[in-house]
C-alpha cells in the first residue's frame, strides 16, 4: 500500500465557527478519488485534523511522516497566518520531512485580506522542514469565503474547479515523485497545463461538472445534515471537529447561530 496524500487541516479557524478550511478539504478529499478512479491510480488519501497537535512535538512529528504529499489548509485571521498555524510550525522546528512533496492552500475572508501571506507563511516552514514544496502552477491557492457577491463561507464554482485541478496537481506530484520521465504523460490524462488561465471552462460547463460539489460545500452552512451527505459521498466520516475539548476553546470561535 503506498504511502497517503494527507490533508492536514486547521479547523475551524479563529474568525469564524463555519469550519471552511474542513470543508474545502472534503472537496480536496472527493477529487483526489474522483482522479484515482479515472486514472486506475492507486493512491489513498487521508484527512487529519492538525489542532490537537499545536501542544506536542511528538504529535506534530508522526503528522510529518509517512506521507506521500503533505497538504496543508490553514485559515486566514488578521491579515495573515492564525496563531495555531505558526505555533505547529514553531514546535516542529528541528524535525524533518525531508524530500516529501509539500504543498498549502488558504480559506480567507476576502482574496485580499491575507491570504496569501498565510500561504507563503506555511510554504516557508514546510521548506524549513526539508520538504520539497509546490504550488498550483502560477497560483498560490487561496479561496475566499466572504467579501463577495454570496453569502459569507460560500465557495464559487471557480472555487470548486480550482480545488478539482490543485486536487489533480497533488495526485500528479505523488505520481511523479517515484516515476518522473512520466510527468507529461500524468498531465496529460489529468487534464493539467500550466497555463490553466488561458482556458477557463465556460460557466455553463462548470455548472454541469461540479455544481452538485459546490452545493455540497455550501450545504453544511444552513443544514447540520450535509455533514452526513458528505461522510456518505467519501465513505468515510465527514463530521467536523469538536473543539471543546482542546486546551485553548475560548480562544476559538463558536459555530454560526450558536449562542455564545
Amino acid at each position: 500500500m503506498p504511502h497517503p496524500i494527507r490533508l492536514i487541516h486547521f479547523s475551524p479557524g479563529t474568525a469564524t465557527g463555519r469550519h471552511d478550511s474542513h470543508r474545502a478539504c472534503l472537496a480536496l478529499g472527493w477529487f483526489l478519488s474522483e482522479a484515482t478512479r479515472v486514472t486506475g491510480c492507486s493512491q489513498p488519501w487521508e484527512l487529519r485534523w492538525a489542532m490537537p497537535a499545536i501542544h506536542s512535538r511528538d504529535s506534530i512529528q508522526k503528522l510529518l511522516s509517512g506521507a506521500a504529499v503533505l497538504v496543508v489548509a490553514t485559515p486566514t485571521y488578521a491579515q495573515g497566518s492564525p496563531w495555531f498555524v505558526r505555533r505547529f510550525f514553531e514546535l516542529s522546528a528541528g524535525l524533518a520531512a525531508w524530500g516529501t512533496p509539500a504543498t498549502a492552500f488558504a480559506t480567507s475572508g476576502g482574496l485580499h485580506t491575507g491570504g496569501e501571506q498565510a500561504v507563503a507563511d506555511t510554504l516557508r516552514s514546510l521548506q524549513g522542514l526539508g520538504t520539497a514544496t509546490f504550488s498550483f502552477a502560477q497560483k498560490q491557492l487561496v479561496l475566499g469565503t466572504g467579501q463577495k457577491f454570496a453569502p459569507d463561507g460560500t465557495f464559487d464554482l471557480i472555487d470548486t474547479w480550482f480545488l478539482r485541478q490543485f486536487a489533480r496537481t497533488i495526485l500528479l506530484h505523488a505520481i511523479v515523485r517515484s516515476a518522473p520521465d512520466d510527468a507529461d504523460l500524468w498531465a496529460d490524462r489529468l487534464d493539467l497545463t500550466t497555463d490553466y488561465y488561458r482556458r477557463f471552462p465556460p460557466e455553463a460547463a462548470l455548472e454541469s461538472s461540479l455544481g452538485r460539489i459546490r452545493d455540497l460545500l455550501n450545504a453544511p452552512l444552513q443544514d447540520p445534515t450535509a455533514w452526513t451527505q458528505w461522510s456518505t459521498l467519501l465513505g468515510r466520516d465527514a463530521s467536523p471537529p469538536d473543539p471543546s475539548s482542546l486546551p485553548h476553546p475560548e480562544l476559538l470561535p463558536r459555530p454560526p447561530g450558536e449562542a455564545v
